[in-house]
């Protein structure tokens, strides 16, 4: 997807990592509304989640006729939100399992075990027969230090800052947003062959000011102005639930997320973060 050399191994001591979410998509089961019908899931994942919640979500639908708008219809759906005791998440819904880890990420390696482990559940539990959706998403939000509210303008390449972190700006005025959205597709060939068909990815760059929203699982709410890097990859193509298949498909997208990252950080970027190479 990307003209960019393979990342190799490397990590980042004071990585800007908000979330990184693993997700899966399936033809809806009914009873994974129920507690009866989670109850064999939750007690396969119970060593990794011991900790499960129910919640409610209502949506609401309306209907515009000739005669004007009817009553709204309320529809509610139910989730599942499994945790540890680190602050890590699986949300299981009718359709979809969403893993989401923040600042407790351990490395791929642990990510994607973990995955892998929801994976198995559900393959033994439900016996899932297809994948309609696969995606990998690592979110990030780097924080310029007390006092160098510009350095965000420093540690990411000027390709991906833009005219904002130019100059351009006055200095008496203020950016209080600014964020980019890129969509991409590519055919599934070269790193990506694992991959049934097309991979979509979606990046989005930019400044975010305090008390932003950025959706997310669950949805942030930034405290402080920080620089927003949020790369999604996917395959929305109906496949067969292979967990190894799936796997490599994972590391794959997650390959390509890597080493666009990395190309994304300037010299001085790479000091701030700590970044240094992994043999």
């Amino acid at each position: 997807m990307f003209e960019l050399e393979g990342a190799g191994r490397y990590r980042l001591e004071r990585a800007p990592l908000a979330q990184a979410l693993a997700q899966v998509r399936f033809p809806l089961i009914a009873r994974l509304q129920t507690l009866p019908g989670v109850a064999p899931v939750q007690d396969r994942l119970r060593d990794l989640f011991p900790y499960m919640e129910q919640q409610r979500v209502q949506e609401f639908a309306l209907q515009v006729g000739p005669g004007g708008p009817s009553a709204p219809e309320v529809e509610t759906s139910v989730t599942w939100e499994f945790t540890d005791d680190d602050g890590r998440l699986l949300v299981l819904a009718a359709g979809s399992a969403t893993l989401s880890v923040g600042e407790q990420y351990d490395g791929i390696e642990d990510f994607s075990g973990r995955f892998r482990e929801v994976l198995d559940a559900l393959a033994a539990v439900e016996g899932l027969r297809r994948c309609d959706r696969l995606g990998v998403r690592y979110l990030s939000l780097a924080e310029p230090p007390p006092g160098d509210d510009d350095a965000w303008a420093r540690w990411f390449r000027p390709e991906l800052t833009g005219w904002i972190a130019s100059g351009v700006v006055a200095a008496d005025a203020t950016v209080t947003g600014s964020i980019t959205q890129t969509q991409l597709a590519c055919p599934p060939s070269n790193d990506l062959g694992a991959c049934p068909g097309d991979v979509g990815a979606l990046v989005r760059h930019g400044f975010a000011g305090p008390s932003a929203a950025i959706p997310g699982v669950p949805p942030i709410v930034t405290t402080n102005a920080a620089y927003l890097l949020d790369l999604d990859l996917f395959v929305a193509v109906p496949q067969r639930f292979d967990i190894d298949g799936l796997l490599a498909q994972f590391l794959a997208l997650h390959g390509q997320i890597d080493r666009f990252f990395k190309w994304t950080l300037t010299d001085e970027g790479r000091e701030y973060f700590g970044y240094e190479d992994v043999e």
